[in-house]
């Protein structure tokens, strides 16, 4: 068994996490998001160019189109840093010690 008290068989388990999530899964060319936020803009991103995309095909008009766009401008803009909401600020500063 492993055991962290014990320091038994820790780097049996360090080698078998190692193969589980990174050398036989990632070649180097992937993109890892390691935040939660920035994973659901990126979803949220991705579902208003899919409006996009099958509104071109549904033939909806271009001001339609452009909303979308832009709602998925404003989700990149907040993994960027470039749109900040008071959510956002919340989230960020909720993980952060900052000294009086």
């Amino acid at each position: 068994p492993i055991s962290a008290r014990e320091k038994q068989h820790i780097d049996e388990l360090k080698n078998k996490i190692y193969h589980a999530a990174i050398k036989d899964q990632l070649t180097g060319q992937e993109t890892l998001v390691t935040n939660i936020r920035h994973l659901e803009a990126l979803q949220k991103t991705e579902d208003s160019l899919l409006r996009v995309l099958n509104g071109i095909d549904g033939f909806v008009t271009s001001d339609f189109l452009a909303m979308d766009i832009k709602q998925a401008l404003h989700y990149l803009g907040e993994i960027t840093g470039a749109v900040t909401t008071d959510d956002l600020l919340e989230n960020i500063f909720s993980k952060f010690c900052i000294g009086k």
